[in-house]
Protein backbone atom coordinates (compact mmCIF):
# COMPACT_ATOMS: atom_id res chain seq x y z
CA UNK A 1 0.00 0.00 0.00
CA UNK A 2 2.90 2.42 0.93
CA UNK A 3 4.70 1.53 -2.06
CA UNK A 4 1.57 2.35 -4.60
CA UNK A 5 0.93 5.69 -2.69
CA UNK A 6 4.75 6.60 -3.46
CA UNK A 7 4.77 5.48 -6.97
CA UNK A 8 1.76 7.54 -7.43
CA UNK A 9 3.89 10.43 -5.97
CA UNK A 10 6.13 10.00 -7.76
CA UNK A 11 4.30 9.85 -11.08
CA UNK A 12 2.16 13.09 -9.56
CA UNK A 13 5.67 14.68 -8.91
CA UNK A 14 7.30 13.89 -12.79
CA UNK A 15 3.69 15.28 -14.30
CA UNK A 16 3.70 18.43 -12.15
CA UNK A 17 7.09 18.86 -13.48
CA UNK A 18 6.61 18.36 -16.88
CA UNK A 19 3.80 21.12 -16.79
CA UNK A 20 5.76 23.14 -14.76
CA UNK A 21 8.15 23.13 -17.36
CA UNK A 22 5.90 23.38 -20.50
CA UNK A 23 4.44 26.68 -18.79
CA UNK A 24 8.06 28.12 -18.40
CA UNK A 25 8.43 27.31 -22.12
CA UNK A 26 5.54 28.92 -23.18
CA UNK A 27 6.61 32.01 -21.11
CA UNK A 28 10.02 32.15 -22.30
CA UNK A 29 8.44 31.70 -25.72
CA UNK A 30 5.92 34.39 -25.61
CA UNK A 31 9.20 36.96 -23.94
CA UNK A 32 10.82 36.07 -27.03
CA UNK A 33 7.75 36.77 -29.26
CA UNK A 34 7.08 39.72 -27.59
CA UNK A 35 11.12 40.94 -27.40
CA UNK A 36 11.10 40.22 -31.22
CA UNK A 37 7.83 42.55 -32.29
CA UNK A 38 9.14 45.30 -30.48
CA UNK A 39 12.39 44.88 -32.24
CA UNK A 40 12.72 46.64 -35.65
CA UNK A 41 15.88 45.58 -37.41
CA UNK A 42 16.75 48.37 -39.94
CA UNK A 43 18.52 47.12 -43.34
CA UNK A 44 21.18 49.84 -44.66
CA UNK A 45 22.73 49.45 -48.02
CA UNK A 46 25.59 51.49 -48.13
CA UNK A 47 24.40 53.39 -51.16
CA UNK A 48 25.64 56.91 -50.85
CA UNK A 49 24.46 59.74 -50.70
CA UNK A 50 21.12 57.74 -49.25
CA UNK A 51 22.63 56.44 -46.57
CA UNK A 52 26.54 57.02 -46.34
CA UNK A 53 28.17 54.25 -44.06
CA UNK A 54 31.77 55.34 -44.34
CA UNK A 55 33.69 58.15 -44.44
CA UNK A 56 34.00 61.57 -42.97
CA UNK A 57 30.06 62.36 -44.21
CA UNK A 58 28.90 58.96 -42.44
CA UNK A 59 25.65 59.46 -41.26
CA UNK A 60 24.92 62.34 -42.95
CA UNK A 61 22.92 60.89 -45.84
CA UNK A 62 19.43 61.70 -46.04
CA UNK A 63 17.60 58.11 -45.01
CA UNK A 64 20.38 58.87 -42.13
CA UNK A 65 18.69 61.55 -41.16
CA UNK A 66 15.33 60.16 -41.25
CA UNK A 67 16.37 57.02 -39.25
CA UNK A 68 18.17 58.74 -37.06
CA UNK A 69 15.41 61.19 -35.96
CA UNK A 70 12.89 57.79 -35.81
CA UNK A 71 14.72 55.84 -33.42
CA UNK A 72 14.99 58.63 -31.17
CA UNK A 73 11.22 59.30 -31.03
CA UNK A 74 10.25 55.94 -30.71
CA UNK A 75 11.63 54.95 -27.49
CA UNK A 76 8.95 51.53 -27.52
CA UNK A 77 10.93 49.80 -30.26
CA UNK A 78 14.52 48.34 -30.01
CA UNK A 79 15.63 49.78 -33.05
CA UNK A 80 18.71 47.50 -34.59
CA UNK A 81 20.34 48.76 -37.65
CA UNK A 82 22.13 46.10 -39.71
CA UNK A 83 24.34 46.83 -42.70
CA UNK A 84 22.38 44.83 -46.03
CA UNK A 85 22.72 44.71 -49.57
CA UNK A 86 19.19 45.26 -51.45
CA UNK A 87 19.05 41.94 -52.69
CA UNK A 88 19.30 40.70 -48.65
CA UNK A 89 16.36 43.32 -47.71
CA UNK A 90 14.31 41.55 -50.33
CA UNK A 91 14.98 38.35 -49.12
CA UNK A 92 14.21 38.95 -45.61
CA UNK A 93 11.15 40.44 -46.13
CA UNK A 94 10.48 37.25 -48.40
CA UNK A 95 10.59 35.14 -45.90
CA UNK A 96 8.49 36.98 -43.64
CA UNK A 97 11.43 37.91 -40.61
CA UNK A 98 10.56 40.99 -38.95
CA UNK A 99 12.82 44.39 -40.75
CA UNK A 100 12.56 47.60 -42.57
CA UNK A 101 14.17 49.79 -44.73
CA UNK A 102 14.03 53.41 -44.85
CA UNK A 103 14.27 54.54 -48.06
CA UNK A 104 12.80 52.83 -51.03
CA UNK A 105 10.83 53.71 -54.27
CA UNK A 106 7.53 52.08 -53.99
CA UNK A 107 6.64 49.42 -57.08
CA UNK A 108 4.13 47.32 -57.76
CA UNK A 109 6.74 44.07 -57.72
CA UNK A 110 7.68 45.07 -54.02
CA UNK A 111 4.27 45.64 -52.62
CA UNK A 112 3.90 41.88 -53.13
CA UNK A 113 6.05 41.66 -50.16
CA UNK A 114 6.63 44.66 -48.75
CA UNK A 115 4.46 46.91 -46.16
CA UNK A 116 4.94 51.03 -47.22
CA UNK A 117 4.36 54.13 -45.44
CA UNK A 118 3.13 57.49 -46.44
CA UNK A 119 5.77 59.80 -48.77
CA UNK A 120 8.73 60.27 -46.40
CA UNK A 121 10.86 61.72 -48.77
CA UNK A 122 10.99 63.92 -51.50
CA UNK A 123 13.87 64.00 -54.15
CA UNK A 124 14.49 65.34 -57.62
CA UNK A 125 13.34 62.20 -60.52
CA UNK A 126 15.56 60.70 -62.22
CA UNK A 127 17.53 61.50 -65.09
CA UNK A 128 19.34 60.66 -68.18
CA UNK A 129 23.27 60.97 -67.21
CA UNK A 130 25.74 61.44 -69.57
CA UNK A 131 29.55 62.83 -70.14
CA UNK A 132 29.50 66.14 -71.44
CA UNK A 133 31.63 65.69 -74.41
CA UNK A 134 29.41 63.33 -75.41
CA UNK A 135 25.67 64.51 -75.23
CA UNK A 136 25.79 65.34 -79.00
CA UNK A 137 24.94 61.71 -79.02
CA UNK A 138 21.78 61.85 -77.84
CA UNK A 139 20.31 64.75 -79.34
CA UNK A 140 18.01 63.05 -81.46
CA UNK A 141 15.87 61.70 -78.40
CA UNK A 142 15.69 65.12 -77.35
CA UNK A 143 12.03 67.05 -77.53
CA UNK A 144 11.91 70.33 -78.01
CA UNK A 145 11.96 70.90 -74.54
CA UNK A 146 14.85 69.48 -74.23
CA UNK A 147 13.17 65.97 -72.56
CA UNK A 148 14.82 62.47 -73.97
CA UNK A 149 12.65 60.31 -74.69
CA UNK A 150 13.94 57.21 -73.17
CA UNK A 151 11.97 54.54 -75.12
CA UNK A 152 13.90 55.28 -78.33
CA UNK A 153 17.21 55.95 -76.72
CA UNK A 154 17.11 52.47 -75.14
CA UNK A 155 16.15 50.82 -78.73
CA UNK A 156 19.64 52.89 -80.13
CA UNK A 157 21.82 49.57 -80.68
CA UNK A 158 24.50 51.92 -80.95
CA UNK A 159 24.23 53.69 -77.53
CA UNK A 160 25.09 51.31 -74.57
CA UNK A 161 23.66 51.90 -70.94
CA UNK A 162 23.29 49.56 -67.38
CA UNK A 163 20.04 48.37 -65.86
CA UNK A 164 21.31 47.99 -61.93
CA UNK A 165 19.97 44.68 -60.39
CA UNK A 166 17.53 44.90 -57.22
CA UNK A 167 16.91 49.28 -58.13
CA UNK A 168 13.69 50.54 -58.02
CA UNK A 169 12.55 52.23 -61.54
CA UNK A 170 9.32 54.46 -62.28
CA UNK A 171 6.79 53.44 -64.91
CA UNK A 172 8.18 55.19 -67.76
CA UNK A 173 11.48 54.00 -67.14
CA UNK A 174 10.79 50.81 -66.09
CA UNK A 175 8.41 49.98 -69.23
CA UNK A 176 11.55 51.42 -71.55
CA UNK A 177 13.45 48.29 -70.24
CA UNK A 178 10.89 45.83 -70.70
CA UNK A 179 10.32 47.04 -74.25
CA UNK A 180 14.54 46.79 -74.78
CA UNK A 181 15.09 43.46 -72.90
CA UNK A 182 17.46 41.41 -74.38
CA UNK A 183 19.03 43.84 -76.39
CA UNK A 184 22.98 44.08 -76.63
CA UNK A 185 22.83 47.66 -75.75
CA UNK A 186 21.41 46.91 -71.81
CA UNK A 187 23.92 45.76 -69.89
CA UNK A 188 22.86 43.92 -66.45
CA UNK A 189 24.70 44.83 -63.34
CA UNK A 190 24.97 44.31 -59.84
CA UNK A 191 23.30 46.49 -57.25
CA UNK A 192 27.01 48.85 -56.68
CA UNK A 193 25.72 52.12 -57.13
CA UNK A 194 29.57 53.70 -58.24
CA UNK A 195 29.68 51.03 -60.98
CA UNK A 196 27.76 52.76 -63.17
CA UNK A 197 29.13 56.24 -62.73
CA UNK A 198 32.79 54.96 -63.10
CA UNK A 199 31.88 52.96 -66.43
CA UNK A 200 30.18 56.67 -67.56
CA UNK A 201 33.26 58.15 -66.53
CA UNK A 202 35.48 55.59 -68.62
CA UNK A 203 33.70 55.66 -71.42
CA UNK A 204 32.06 52.09 -71.03
CA UNK A 205 29.00 52.63 -71.30
CA UNK A 206 26.74 56.26 -73.30
CA UNK A 207 24.99 57.30 -70.80
CA UNK A 208 23.20 55.86 -66.83
CA UNK A 209 20.19 56.94 -65.16
CA UNK A 210 20.48 58.45 -61.72
CA UNK A 211 19.10 60.63 -59.42
CA UNK A 212 20.77 63.97 -59.29
CA UNK A 213 21.85 63.48 -55.92
CA UNK A 214 24.00 60.54 -57.28
CA UNK A 215 25.25 62.73 -59.77
CA UNK A 216 26.56 65.38 -57.43
CA UNK A 217 28.19 62.60 -55.19
CA UNK A 218 29.97 60.50 -57.24
CA UNK A 219 31.26 63.15 -59.98
CA UNK A 220 33.03 64.34 -56.57
CA UNK A 221 34.40 61.31 -54.78
CA UNK A 222 35.21 59.78 -57.99
CA UNK A 223 37.94 62.34 -58.37
CA UNK A 224 37.52 62.57 -61.97
CA UNK A 225 40.11 64.58 -64.04
CA UNK A 226 39.05 67.68 -64.94
CA UNK A 227 38.16 66.68 -68.86
CA UNK A 228 35.40 64.42 -67.21
CA UNK A 229 32.25 65.97 -66.18
CA UNK A 230 28.85 64.46 -65.81
CA UNK A 231 25.29 66.67 -66.97
CA UNK A 232 21.89 64.90 -66.90
CA UNK A 233 19.14 65.40 -69.23
CA UNK A 234 15.51 65.44 -67.91
CA UNK A 235 13.42 62.55 -69.22
CA UNK A 236 9.82 62.92 -70.96
CA UNK A 237 7.03 62.02 -69.61
CA UNK A 238 8.54 61.84 -66.32
CA UNK A 239 7.10 63.56 -63.15
CA UNK A 240 9.29 66.96 -61.61
CA UNK A 241 9.93 64.75 -58.08
CA UNK A 242 9.90 61.11 -57.22
CA UNK A 243 8.53 60.19 -53.23
CA UNK A 244 10.58 57.86 -51.32
CA UNK A 245 8.79 55.50 -48.56
CA UNK A 246 10.12 53.66 -45.47
CA UNK A 247 8.90 49.72 -45.94
CA UNK A 248 8.74 46.37 -43.35
CA UNK A 249 8.03 42.79 -44.18
CA UNK A 250 4.25 42.93 -45.46
CA UNK A 251 2.08 41.51 -43.09
CA UNK A 252 0.69 42.53 -39.51
CA UNK A 253 4.01 43.20 -37.78
CA UNK A 254 4.66 45.43 -40.55
CA UNK A 255 1.29 47.70 -40.88
CA UNK A 256 2.38 48.60 -37.42
CA UNK A 257 5.20 49.97 -37.69
CA UNK A 258 4.76 51.57 -41.04
CA UNK A 259 1.64 53.11 -38.95
CA UNK A 260 4.27 54.26 -36.43
CA UNK A 261 6.62 55.99 -39.19
CA UNK A 262 3.67 57.83 -40.54
CA UNK A 263 2.72 58.97 -36.96
CA UNK A 264 6.43 60.50 -37.03
CA UNK A 265 6.59 61.94 -39.93
CA UNK A 266 3.16 63.84 -39.76
CA UNK A 267 4.92 65.56 -36.55
CA UNK A 268 7.87 66.68 -38.33
CA UNK A 269 5.97 69.47 -39.83
CA UNK A 270 6.01 70.86 -43.30
CA UNK A 271 10.06 70.42 -43.82
CA UNK A 272 11.29 67.93 -42.03
CA UNK A 273 15.06 67.47 -41.21
CA UNK A 274 15.82 65.84 -43.52
CA UNK A 275 14.75 67.30 -46.31
CA UNK A 276 17.14 70.02 -45.63
CA UNK A 277 19.86 67.16 -45.76
CA UNK A 278 18.41 66.25 -48.61
CA UNK A 279 18.64 69.76 -50.54
CA UNK A 280 22.60 70.09 -49.37
CA UNK A 281 23.56 66.82 -51.27
CA UNK A 282 22.79 68.77 -54.67
CA UNK A 283 24.59 70.54 -56.86
CA UNK A 284 23.49 74.45 -56.95
CA UNK A 285 21.47 74.49 -60.06
CA UNK A 286 20.08 71.02 -58.84
CA UNK A 287 19.22 72.68 -55.02
CA UNK A 288 17.36 75.50 -57.04
CA UNK A 289 15.01 73.62 -58.99
CA UNK A 290 14.85 70.74 -55.71
CA UNK A 291 13.41 74.10 -53.66
CA UNK A 292 10.98 75.50 -56.69
CA UNK A 293 9.45 71.82 -57.12
CA UNK A 294 9.16 71.55 -53.32
CA UNK A 295 7.38 74.30 -52.93
CA UNK A 296 4.92 73.61 -55.35
CA UNK A 297 4.41 69.59 -54.49
CA UNK A 298 5.49 68.67 -51.20
CA UNK A 299 3.47 66.32 -49.59
CA UNK A 300 4.62 67.01 -45.82
CA UNK A 301 2.28 70.15 -45.99
CA UNK A 302 -0.86 67.69 -46.08
CA UNK A 303 -0.05 65.37 -43.79
CA UNK A 304 1.98 67.86 -41.10
CA UNK A 305 -0.30 68.18 -38.19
Amino acid sequence: MLKATAGKMRAASFWTFIGAGMALCHLMMSANARADDNTIRWQMPGNPPVTITDGPDKGQGYADVFLRYFIERTPEYNSVIERASLARVSGLMKQGQHVCQPSLLKTSEREAYMEFSNPVEFVLPYYVVVRSDRAARLAAYRNADGAVDIARLMHELSLTTVRQEMRGYTPVILSAFTAAAGQKNILQTSADDVAPFSQLASGWVDYIIAYPDEVYWFARHLKLPTSVKFIYLPIAGHSEYTLGYAACTKGPWGRKIVKRVNEIVAKAGRRPPWIEAEARLLDPEAAKRYEEVYARYSPFRRQAK
